[in-house]
């Protein structure tokens, strides 16, 4: 099996547009609603931090653009999303569920949920984060299990290749 790393990459665009979408959803309906709202008007707000009846809130000195977003990508398979504006600073990480591979299992060290080990001749997924040994606990599933050992055998030579013969 070999990797598509564009089949891949299409993927990975897929799941992180879902999330957008899903996760911004709410507040696009919340704008929607807020944009359709008529003011009304009534008494002014109640004294503010500031002392200034309904000065806390200068328009728009508490929200944050959209130009103000930055993408962190940690390396591995956590994405942050991260809002900021002078000092203030809004951050959502989400985690892609996809299987990194970890190499061989070693003694000691903690693994996360979708850590991929091979140990015993195995292939191991970490279903929580766990230092556990694979097999000891529930904190592994068993991926792909060991196949049975070759025979001993004599590898047989190559013969000489004889030339191409060509007309």
């Amino acid at each position: 099996m070999t990797f598509d790393g564009k089949a891949f990459g299409q993927e990975i665009v897929g799941v992180v547009k879902n999330y957008v979408r899903d996760a911004i959803a709410p507040v696009l309906v919340r704008l929607d609603a807020i944009e359709k709202r008529q003011p009304e008007k009534g008494e002014r707000g109640e004294k503010g931090d500031k002392g200034e009846p309904g000065q806390d809130g200068v328009d728009g000195a508490d929200g944050i653009g959209f130009d103000d977003l930055e993408v962190v990508h940690d390396g591995l398979r956590t994405f942050t999303f991260r809002f900021a504006k002078g000092e203030k600073m809004k951050e959502f990480p989400f985690t892609l569920p996809v299987v990194l591979d970890r190499g061989v299992f070693k003694a000691g060290d903690t693994y996360s949920a979708g850590d991929g080990v091979t140990w015993g001749g195995s292939f191991w997924i970490a279903q929580k984060d766990t230092a556990d040994k694979p097999g000891d606990g529930d904190g592994w599933r068993l991926a792909v299990k060991k196949g049975r050992d070759g025979k001993d055998g004599i590898m047989k030579t190559d013969q000489p290749k004889q030339p191409l013969k060509v007309g």
